[in-house]
């Protein structure tokens, strides 16, 4: 489970503040380790080289500042871009091109392969970080209707639509002969019967159905419940969806230029669990969550940051949006878009519960 430190803003005085700032932002824009006397060149401080470097020593006696041996700078530690980000950190105004693009990917997706496709491409090249969106157990997805149309001899296409406004298409493999006239009917008892039920939660009802009642049903109520219980079934062993898009990205950036660390890396990104198991911590909290460097196995293990936001209504969340990169990442950036797309898919879904 990700673990935040507690930093409150009172432990650092205003003029501590304004150095910690500065150096967060020098540090993210170029990656070299921060001076005292590149500070007192920026302008921004009236004071000398010798009083910031006193007011940096304090920072890193209290942990927000750490000295890398190869350099006579210093870099924000975990806790510095903590407390950057709860305290400090001014998110910039996404631009109208930008609210444009995501708005034009969420309008345009539907099915729930096509929303995850899109939306972690669209974080990953307004970002030039890794975008991923995640989606836990199909079976937990709420129905509002289900179709089925016959495709081919023993083929029956079963389309789901949950009450999020989601669809799910399915091929369900069936030995039993069916007519069109069948396929509607069916189609009607589940979705009259079911709908509003959990997917899993149809699929032990239409079981236990089975079990009680297998000598008093007719056949056509037998290949109704088959058809019912293969479709949602044929969901069952989808236990997630990651969708991980631009991992080239991040094996660009200087943060990773070591050939051992780009393959740490790349292997990283290829080993999903534990970032699957983050994500779906994260699931149950509101808002934006920015985790960085130490605060959870994932990113700790491979220096990274993740920033993520639930998407889906407020009673039934569907899935999480972030975008993974370096702890030297612009997070000012970067959360305003993990923010306004998790918000945007969240309006469609709402919008769709609406005309239902």
């Amino acid at each position: 489970m990700p673990q935040k430190p507690d930093v409150r803003e009172d432990e650092l005085d205003s003029r501590a503040r304004e150095v910690l700032r500065e150096v967060v932002l020098q540090h993210v824009a170029t990656g070299e380790a921060v001076s005292s006397r590149s500070l007192a060149r920026g302008g921004r401080f009236h004071l000398s080289p010798a009083s910031l470097r006193n007011a940096m020593a304090d920072l890193e006696d209290l942990g927000y500042l750490q000295h890398p041996h190869t350099s006579s700078g210093r870099v924000p530690t975990d806790r510095g871009y903590r407390f950057f980000i709860d305290h400090l950190m001014q998110s910039r105004r996404l631009s109208q091109q930008e609210r444009d693009v995501i708005d034009g990917q969420v309008a345009h997706a539907s099915e729930v392969d096509e929303v995850m496709h899109l939306a972690s491409r669209v974080l990953s090249r307004l970002s030039d970080q890794v975008g991923v969106v995640f989606m836990p157990t199909l079976h937990r997805l709420t129905m509002r209707s289900i179709d089925f149309i016959l495709v081919a001899e023993g083929k029956v296409m079963c389309i789901i639509v949950g009450t999020n406004g989601m669809v799910v298409n399915k091929i369900v493999e069936t030995r039993q002969g069916f007519t069109r006239d069948e396929l509607e009917k069916i189609s009607r008892y589940i979705s009259g019967e079911y709908a509003g039920l959990a997917l899993d939660t149809i699929r032990r009802r239409l079981i236990q159905l089975t079990a009680e009642e297998r000598s008093q049903v007719d056949q056509a109520m037998h290949k109704a419940l088959a058809l019912g219980i293969g479709a949602v079934e044929d969901l069952m062993p989808m236990e997630h969806e990651l969708f991980v898009e631009g991992t080239a990205s991040i094996l660009n950036k200087p943060d990773f230029a070591n050939a051992g660390v780009i393959r740490k890396t790349f292997l990283a990104l290829q080993e999903k669990e534990k970032l699957v198991e983050i994500l779906n911590s994260c699931l149950n909290e509101d808002g934006l969550q920015i985790l960085v460097g130490s605060e959870s196995d994932f990113t700790h293990l491979h220096n990274f940051s993740l920033v993520a936001r639930r998407y889906g209504s407020e009673s039934a969340p569907l899935g999480m949006v972030g975008i993974l990169g370096p702890m030297r990442m612009e997070y000012a950036r970067v959360a305003p878009l993990v923010d306004y797309l998790g918000r945007a898919l969240s309006r469609k879904i709402e919008e769709e519960e609406q005309h239902d």
